[in-house]
C-alpha cells in the first residue's frame, strides 16, 4: 500500500473510527465531534489538493505544445503545411 493511501484514507478512517469510540465509550462532549469533524477536513483537504494538482497536468501539456508550435511552425495535432 502506497503512503498517500494511507495518509489519503487510512487518517480519515482511523480519525472516524477514534471518534466513534469515544463518542460511545466515553462521556466526554465535543471530543467524538471534533475527530469526526477533522476526518471530514481531512478528506476535504486532500480532494483539493488532487483538484489543484489535476490542473497541472493540464497546464504541462499546454506548454509543451507550444514549445512543439514555437520549433516547428504547427500544433502537434496537425500535419505541417509546406
Amino acid at each position: 500500500m502506497k503512503p498517500v493511501y494511507l495518509v489519503r484514507w487510512g487518517l480519515p478512517l482511523a480519525l472516524v473510527a477514534a471518534g466513534v469510540i469515544v463518542l460511545v465509550e466515553t462521556d466526554i462532549e465535543g471530543v467524538g465531534e471534533a475527530l469526526i469533524a477533522a476526518a471530514i477536513c481531512t478528506v476535504i483537504a486532500n480532494l483539493i489538493f488532487r483538484l489543484g494538482f489535476g490542473d497541472q497536468h493540464d497546464r504541462d501539456r499546454e506548454e509543451a505544445a507550444r514549445e512543439f508550435f514555437d520549433a516547428h511552425g504547427h500544433w502537434p495535432d496537425e500535419t505541417p503545411r509546406g
